[in-house]
């Protein structure tokens, strides 16, 4: 079917095919939800990466939105950011939007979408529904024909975002169907008045003040608080103020085309919250947009602007050790992340992860904003940073880790028995022996938590020698949340002359496990040898007694040594559910993180 006669591209594309989806959408669904799978919908129709279609890819877009909208059931988005879509208007606006179509089928309402949403003619809107499978689009046409032109049709971009998620996490936006597109919307931004306009809002905030330059020498707590101003457009008033009032859910300010906007959280519907007394931290062009960086404790946003229009990610601020401080995500380009190093850091290297020696190489970087670094390319994670204070605590280096964050996560390692436990902490992944090799293996075992990450630490607490000769490396991966949670998640490492693999053992969210208030730890999995036979594994830390195996596998250790039970050869390993359990030398039972 030709496409209609060429029309301009609309003034907001991502908002039209949205308007088009929510209509066409409500002539089979109920009211309630709609708005957020028409979101859902047309982000997974749109070419990976971007939020506008290019002008000559609009209709082919348009058609493919129009086509999965008729038809939703066979559509079915995957994934998700934890984060839910509803009407800036309240409960019940989505019913009330469609009232005066009420009567109308799917098939007519998109009519009413490409009539007065799109501008078509009735014939080309005909056309159109034709092409996308519509069983009967002339009368459809007509149909939607006779409803008054009038009708106030609502502004689907105006909404309230809640949950949990970052619409801007990396991760998220390598799936076609989760909320990506979602960096259009305007988070609470606005909401629409009767007239159809903005009300308007509180009072601009105003900036706190800013700290000196060399503030940092004088402070005892080296968090954000000590981080001046920096960046070339640290005195631009107009950008900063239009970062701000988009924070503050004022929406776009300046003069120019229309804009999308967003606001979105990485730490749940509280960060979105209006701030209070902001503090700028960063305000420059970087990798060809425009990025401003607050704080307000307990949360900092980054905002960016680029041709596709302008976000606010709002999230916990930064996470900072005694000796070790994140780099923060300015800007994501084509060529890599930039990031903005702690003042006082002067030293940075970066290394990929995978291999057992890493690759140093000197980053770049110019008032702290280090060049565009290649990123998540080990598994979906790095670049790994090697960053140095030489004017701080002791001076020496310390690593962290891009997790697709807005920050770096410390990057940290614990060697198993008889090494020592380290009171200091964890030791700097700066090379082999240091759990660089670990780290590239445990890193693809699984991915981190989806909220911030402040640490990162593989704690290797045993290591057993396998049924056929090669060797195990019991690891417990334990990511920190910047809100006091976090996971917990044991990998078996195996070797076997050239070949190693890794299994995750088990895991769980929140807790203990693994930190340094918890060091009693076992874990057990199946494992199968080069022969094809099957084995159940068993190991805890340091200060284990007994190990204990019952159901699927049956059999005990003592004195803190590994178990290993035979069991049969095939391609699966047994069904029947395996119970581990194990107690310390004090006879106290220790946590199990076992499958």
């Amino acid at each position: 079917m030709p496409e209609p006669a060429e029309h301009p591209l609309p003034r907001n594309p991502y908002r039209s095919l949205v308007l088009l989806s929510f209509l066409a959408l409500s002539g089979s669904r109920p009211a309630h939800g709609l708005l957020e799978q028409a979101h859902r919908l047309v982000t997974g129709a749109l070419p990976h990466g971007r939020l506008h279609p290019r002008p000559r890819a609009y209709p082919r877009v348009r058609r493919r939105v129009l086509r999965r909208s008729l038809r939703p059931h066979r559509w079915h988005p995957r994934g998700g950011t934890g984060l839910r879509v509803s009407p800036a208007e309240g409960a019940g606006a989505e019913a009330r939007a469609l009232a005066a179509l009420a009567g109308l089928d799917a098939e007519a309402r998109a009519a009413y979408g490409l009539l007065r949403v799109e501008g078509l003619s009735p014939r080309e809107a005909t056309g159109l529904l034709a092409s996308a499978g519509a069983h009967d689009a002339i009368g459809a046409t007509e149909r939607a024909r006779a409803v008054p032109a009038e009708h106030r049709l609502p502004d689907p971009t105006l909404v309230r975002v809640n949950g949990r998620g970052s619409l801007l996490d990396r991760r998220a936006l390598s799936g076609t169907a989760v909320l990506a597109g979602l960096a259009v919307l305007a988070a609470g931004l606005g909401t629409a008045d009767p007239g159809g306009g903005r009300s308007s809002l509180a009072a601009p905030v105003a900036l706190a003040p800013a700290p000196a330059e060399d503030v940092w020498r004088e402070r005892f707590r080296l968090d954000l608080t000590a981080w001046h101003p920096r960046g070339g457009a640290v005195g631009d008033d107009r950008l900063v103020r239009r970062a701000l009032d988009l924070w503050s859910r004022r929406g776009a300010t300046g003069e120019g085309p229309d804009r999308n906007a967003a606001v979105t959280s990485a730490a749940g519907e509280e960060a979105l919250a209006a701030p209070r007394a902001p503090r700028l931290v960063f305000a420059g062009q970087v990798g060809g947009q425009d990025v401003v960086v607050f704080h307000d404790a307990p949360w900092a946003a980054r905002y960016t602007a680029d041709a596709s229009g302008e976000r606010v990610e709002v999230f916990a601020e930064p996470v900072a050790g005694a000796a070790n401080w994140p780099a923060l995500r300015l800007a994501d380009t084509e060529e890599g992340t930039h990031y903005l190093l702690p003042p006082w850091v002067t030293e940075a290297d970066t290394a990929p992860l995978g291999g057992d020696e890493p690759d140093w190489r000197e980053v770049e970087h110019t008032d702290g904003v280090t060049a565009a670094l290649p990123t998540g390319e080990h598994c979906g994670v790095g670049p790994l940073l090697r960053l140095r204070a030489p004017e701080v605590a002791h001076g020496q280096p310390y690593t962290a880790l891009d997790l697709g964050g807005p920050d770096t996560a410390h990057l940290g390692y614990m060697p198993p028995p008889p090494s020592e436990i380290r009171r200091l902490g964890p030791h700097e992944v700066l090379d082999g022996d240091s759990g660089f090799d670990l780290w590239g293996l445990v890193a693809c075992a699984g991915p981190p938590p989806a909220g911030p990450v402040g640490t990162a630490t593989a704690w290797e607490f045993a290591r057993q020698e396998l049924p056929d000769g090669g060797t195990g490396r019991w690891v417990c991966v334990r990511y920190g949340g910047h809100d006091g949670g976090g996971l917990a998640r044991t990998v078996l490492v195996t070797a076997a002359g050239e070949d190693t693999d890794t299994v995750v053992a088990g895991g769980h969210a929140g807790g203990w496990g693994c930190s340094n208030l918890n060091r009693q730890v076992a874990a057990g999995t199946w494992w199968r040898d080069g022969d094809g036979r099957w084995h159940y594994l068993a190991a805890a830390s340091r200060e284990a007694d007994r190990i204990t195996v019952r159901g699927g596998a049956n059999g005990s250790a003592e004195d803190g040594e590994p178990l290993a039970v035979a069991g049969p050869r095939g391609e699966a390993p047994p069904a029947e559910a395996v119970e581990l359990s194990a107690v310390d030398v004090r006879g106290e039972e220790m946590t199990v993180l076992a499958r």
